[in-house]
């Protein structure tokens, strides 16, 4: 997954992406295309959807919270509304060579 973002902005809640976990809902980590992890976070409500999709779920923190929670699991870095993008999963195909008979 590459990231590419904007710094942090410290002074209203973020939107942050969570999961399911045993206790409740959990924050996403990810992780920097040099391997570094990292908390996101969105500035919108919509910039979290249009990353991640309409069914994402989320909570509301600020930075300074978000990186308390973050920090025991590894992550120190905050990412701010990231632009995310996979690599394809598989290589593309190539089209076959037209053969002459």
């Amino acid at each position: 997954m590459d990231v590419s973002a904007q710094p942090a902005t410290g002074l209203r809640p973020l939107y942050v992406p969570v999961r399911s976990g045993p206790a409740g809902v959990v924050v996403r980590l990810w992780r920097t295309p040099v391997g570094t992890r990292t908390a996101v976070a969105f500035t919108t409500d919509q910039r979290l959807r249009a990353a991640l999709g309409p069914c994402q779920r989320w909570i509301r923190l600020s930075d300074s919270a978000l990186r308390r929670l973050a920090e025991p699991l590894g992550a120190t870095a905050l990412t701010v509304d990231p632009l995310l993008f996979s690599r394809p999963a598989f290589p593309r195909a190539t089209p076959p060579t037209p053969q002459l008979h």
